[in-house]
């Protein structure tokens, strides 16, 4: 295809509320118009050539990859960390380069694409290396699976869960679903900033506003004695991209309650102090210390989900995850890493 090359308009476009507009600068640093590139004719343009969250395309060469779908986080500094949990300690700014992340977790009906083009490949279920990708045998909860397998062996969605974050997934699961599609884990960094945006230190998506249910999929209240006696306020999954009010910065939804997800880093609980200031990618081993006496190998998950409240979801609270575990309030979104041409 010809490459399309298009004029940057003097005006900016319009945004939302929650919604980052472009700088008055160019990328590249110059004043005026800037020429930008548009391979793929969808109207949006290629992510090199602009830093607005709401235009630019993350893949210019598929036209499937839209701001609707995966949203660009420019490079630069952000603020992680906060809270009082020592583990988010010390709170500080980390630069970040460019990349994009999913717009909204992915659905169980996006999961059935990918297991059934791997049973077509001979991998029934599983990763290359044979571990298990959805956890059909679950039986630690009250909560029905929500992809059933039907007697000639295909993946079916129960009724009304198509559009809704897949559950009962391991990390290697997520990790194999991303690869798959040509993307990753985001990082915990990632996963932050495309959170809590690159301008302040709020708690949470949209601000330091505690949420109502118009916001967030959770249970809508403080951690602590008592707070199970609150009912949370759908005590179930919903559709992603249902609470467009808890945006992020950047556009992103459904990083505040609903799932819990899937980022790439193992856990260690003073990891913050000695972490890189650029990119940093996690350590290279985590495990969870408690009891001290029964440490695990244990990754981490970020958002909080639909049962849990106010403190689980702000954008830099960690949470512990066993290496081998699924669950029915964890799942992910992918983010793809990116190059600029030469």
């Amino acid at each position: 295809m010809i490459p399309l090359v298009l004029a940057m308009m003097a005006c900016k476009p319009d945004v939302s509320p929650n919604e980052t507009a472009p700088p008055d600068d160019s990328p590249s640093g110059d004043s005026g118009p800037v020429a930008v590139v548009d391979e793929d004719g969808d109207g949006f343009p290629a992510w090199w050539t602009t830093d607005d969250p709401t235009l630019a395309d993350c893949d210019d060469s598929d036209t499937s990859v839209t701001p609707e779908t995966e949203r660009y986080v420019r490079p630069g500094t952000f603020w992680r960390g906060g809270g009082e949990n020592a583990d988010t300690q010390p709170a500080r700014e980390i630069e970040l380069s460019p990349y994009c992340v999913d717009r909204l977790e992915v659905t169980n009906r996006q999961l059935v694409t990918l297991l059934e083009e791997r049973a077509a490949r001979g991998f029934d279920n599983v990763t290359d290396d044979g571990q298990t990708i959805y956890d059909f045998d679950d039986i630690d909860d009250h909560v029905p699976e929500r992809i059933e397998r039907a007697e000639d062996g295909s993946f079916n969605v129960l009724d009304g869960y198509d559009d809704h974050p897949v559950v009962e997934v391991y990390y290697w699961s997520a990790l194999t679903y991303c690869a798959d599609n040509g993307k990753t884990l985001p990082t915990e960094a990632q996963w932050e900033k495309a959170a809590r945006g690159d301008t302040d230190q709020r708690s949470f998506p949209w601000g330091d506003e505690v949420p109502d249910c118009s916001q967030a999929n959770v249970r809508p209240t403080w951690e602590g004695e008592g707070a199970n006696t609150v009912e949370p306020c759908v005590n179930d999954t919903v559709a992603v991209g249902s609470y467009p009010d808890g945006a992020s910065p950047f556009g992103v939804l459904d990083m505040a309650g609903n799932v819990a997800e899937w980022v790439a880093d193992w856990y260690q609980p003073q990891y913050y102090e000695t972490s890189t200031n650029v990119d940093p990618d996690g350590p290279d081993q985590g495990w969870d210390g408690y009891p001290a006496d029964q440490p695990s190998l244990a990754r981490v998950s970020r958002g909080g989900n639909f049962a849990t409240g106010y403190a689980a979801i702000q954008v830099f609270t960690r949470y512990v995850e066993p290496d081998w575990a699924s669950s029915n309030g964890l799942g992910f979104r992918c983010a793809r890493p990116l190059t600029p041409p030469s």
